[in-house]
C-alpha cells in the first residue's frame, strides 16, 4: 500500500512539474511572438525632402535618407534613424546648415530633437558642434542644455554648457562658457 501511494504521489509531482514547465515555455514564446500595431511604423519614407514655410517664405529644408512615421502612437512622431541635414534660411538669404546622426520630430509640439554629432555651419561662417540640439519650429528657436563648442569666423573659440538662439543665429545666448576671444584694438 505504501508503494502504491508513493507511486501515485511521484506521478502527481511529475505531472505538475511537466505542466509547469510547458506553461512557462508557452508564455515565454507568446511574449516573444506578440506585438502591437503601435510598435511598428505606419509608413517609411526614403530620401525625404521636407520644406518648411512661414507666411509663404521658405524657412527651412530638411533632408534625410530615411524617415519612419509613428503618427499611430499616443504621442505621434517621425523618426530619422539615419540622420538629417537641415538648411535654415534667414530673411537676408543666408543659409545655416545643421547635420546630425539621428533625429526625431514630434508632431504635437513641433519640436525636432537632433542627436549625435550635431554640426552647424551658420550663414556667417560660425561653426558649432554639440551632442544634442533641439529646434522649436513654432518659435523658430534652437537650443541645447548639453556642452557645445563653437568657432567664429574671426578665429574666436567658445566652449559652453548650453545655449539658445534664434534659428538664423543672429541672437545667441550662451550659458557658462569659456574660450578665446579675438578683439580689435
Amino acid at each position: 500500500m505504501k508503494k502504491k501511494s508513493t507511486y501515485i504521489f511521484l506521478n502527481l509531482v511529475t505531472a505538475f512539474a511537466v505542466t509547469l514547465f510547458f506553461s512557462c515555455q508557452n508564455e515565454k514564446e507568446r511574449n516573444n511572438l506578440s506585438f502591437s500595431i503601435d510598435d511598428t511604423a505606419i509608413a517609411e519614407g526614403i530620401n525625404i525632402n521636407l520644406k518648411y514655410t512661414d507666411s509663404g517664405r521658405l524657412t527651412a529644408v530638411l533632408r534625410s535618407p530615411k524617415m519612419l512615421d509613428f503618427t499611430n502612437k499616443v504621442f505621434p512622431y517621425h523618426e530619422f534613424p539615419d540622420g538629417i541635414v537641415l538648411n535654415v534660411y534667414d530673411k537676408d538669404g543666408g543659409t545655416s546648415v545643421i547635420k546630425s546622426d539621428y533625429a526625431i520630430s514630434y508632431v504635437e509640439t513641433n519640436l525636432i530633437d537632433m542627436q549625435g554629432n550635431v554640426d552647424i555651419l551658420t550663414a556667417d561662417s560660425t561653426h558649432l558642434e554639440a551632442r544634442q540640439l533641439y529646434w522649436d519650429q513654432e518659435r523658430n528657436w534652437i537650443f541645447t542644455d548639453l556642452p557645445y563648442k563653437s568657432k567664429l569666423s574671426n578665429g574666436a573659440i567658445n566652449n559652453g554648457d548650453g545655449f539658445d538662439a534664434n534659428q538664423d543665429f543672429t541672437t545667441l545666448n550662451s550659458r557658462t562658457n569659456e574660450g578665446v576671444q579675438i578683439l580689435e584694438e
